[in-house]
Parts: C-alpha cells; structure tokens; sequence
C-alpha cells in the first residue's frame, strides 16, 4: 500500500515536495529543540561559520543501528560524531569544512558554479557571489532550496563542455553506480583550471574501495556501505586514483592540516580533496 502510494504521488507531482515539506517540518522541530537545550552551553568554544552562533559543544549524531555495523568495522568518516550539529541553524560538519575551504582559500566572486544536490548553506553563501546552477537527478527534493534546480544525471550531463569554474558535489559520488563516468563528465564540464569539491565518505583503514555498483536492497546497503542509498565505501588512494584517472590533478590536505577550521567544528579526521583540472 505504501509503494502504491508513493507511485501515485509520484504520478501526480507531488510526492517530492511533500517529502521536502515533511523534512523541512522535522528540521525546525529539532532546530527549536536543540536552540533550548544548548543555550546552556552558549560561549566560547566553537564558532558556526554559517550563522556565527558560539557554543562550548555542537550537537552529536550517530550512527544508526542499521548502519552502525558498516560505518565502525571499515572505520568510515562519513559525518557522524561529537560536534556535527550546530545548535542554532542545524548547519552540518561536511557544510562547514567547505564553507570554510570556500572563504578562506577561494575566490568565487562572478564564477559560474554547478552545485550537485544542492545543500542549503553551501548554496546560500554561494548565491550572490556566483551564478549558480543547481541540479540533481531527483530535482524535487531541492526545490525549497533552489526552485529553479534542474533535472540532471552526472553521468551524462546535458551541458556544453567548459561550462564552469566550479563543480560542488558534496558526498553525492558514494550514491552513483557508475562513479567513474560522473567523475568524466564533471571533468568535462570544468573549464581548464576549474575546481571540483567532491567530498565523500571515506574508510581510514580499507586499502580497497568495497562496493557493489548494481545494488538494490535498502537493507543490505545500510549493512554493506553504512547508508541504504549508498554502493560504496571508498577507500581514499583509490578515490584518489579514480579521480586522477578522469584526468584531474588531485592532492590530499590532511585533517591535521586543517587545524585552523577546527573552530568550526569540522568533522574531526576528515581530510579535503583538493581537486583541479590542469590548465
């Protein structure tokens, strides 16, 4: 019955905004909630470098039961921890790495960027600065972030060649069977020198990527990858090399170095990919 259902709102159009408007619903539930309980720790400590609120600590999150298996035998940095949450605008860990990388190391004024499955705070500090162009394959769940995000597969994307400076995708590849053609096709249409932000989840111990590109089952991705829309685990030389295979050049800032955001309470052993396409 519940399949049923969701074909038909499907049918109809509005299966994706209600699911948007149910998300936004739950978010400004626990918004509220975390608002009262942490005013407590209000001051010094972190800095949310999205709404600049300060708080001793962040708000946790981990793993559920279903992906707690996957995530903790492979040892996955996939954005679960002691600070993930700002207590006052809900920003993200992985948000506020980029958004930092962004401020502090690029110039993004009057570039053309694509923005892959839009996030909210990434998009909102890039509006204004940029023409942005923002799309996914299921461009409805964007809509109350961009209502103009188009339809695209970052497989085959229908933009010209050259088409941007920037190309933001901020853990989008671990959910793509064919990540490799992604990866060509954001390649492509980077113009010469362009930059690509291509976070993703990723094993600190694994010297192999663990994936299975065809899968359908829900409940053997959560088991398997640690998220039931997830067909890998990346292990980082390989993603790396996969990258680097696209054609790009590819280097690894290590969490170790980034020690001047962790004020902004970055998902801690989190390193950044800085990926680039040559000139």
């Amino acid at each position: 019955m519940k399949e049923f259902c969701k074909h038909i709102l499907k049918r109809i159009g509005i299966y994706h905004p209600i699911q948007s408007w149910f998300r936004e619903t739950l978010f400004s539930i626990q918004r509220n909630k975390n608002r009262r309980q942490y005013q407590r720790y209000a001051g010094s400590g972190f800095t949310c470098n999205v709404c600049q609120a300060n708080y001793i600590q962040f708000v946790p999150d981990w793993p559920s039961a279903e992906n707690r298996s996957a995530i903790e035998k492979n040892n996955v940095i996939a954005g679960y921890g002691e600070q993930v949450y700002c207590p006052n605008c809900m920003s993200t860990a992985r948000e506020r790495l980029v958004l930092a990388i962004l401020a502090d190391q690029h110039s993004i004024q009057g570039k053309k960027i694509l923005h892959l499955s839009p996030e909210k705070n990434v998009y909102q500090f890039i509006s204004g600065k940029a023409t942005i162009t923002t799309a996914d394959l299921l461009p409805g769940f964007y809509k109350t972030i961009d209502g103009m995000v188009q339809k695209q597969d970052a497989t085959k994307f229908s933009y010209a060649s050259e088409s941007f400076d920037y190309v933001i995708g901020n853990h989008i590849l671990e959910h793509i069977p064919n990540d490799r053609q992604a990866m060509k096709e954001i390649f492509r249409v980077l113009v010469p020198g362009g930059q690509a932000i291509l976070q993703v989840p990723f094993s600190q111990t694994n010297l192999y990527t663990i994936e299975e590109p065809g899968i359908h089952d829900p409940a053997k991705q959560s088991a398997l990858f640690g998220q039931k829309d997830h067909v890998r685990i990346y292990a980082i030389a390989d993603y790396v090399d996969r990258l680097k295979e696209a054609g790009f050049e590819v280097s690894v800032i290590p969490y170790e170095d980034l020690q001047a955001y962790y004020v902004y309470a970055i998902q801690e052993h989190e390193c950044f990919f800085n990926i680039r396409k040559p000139v």
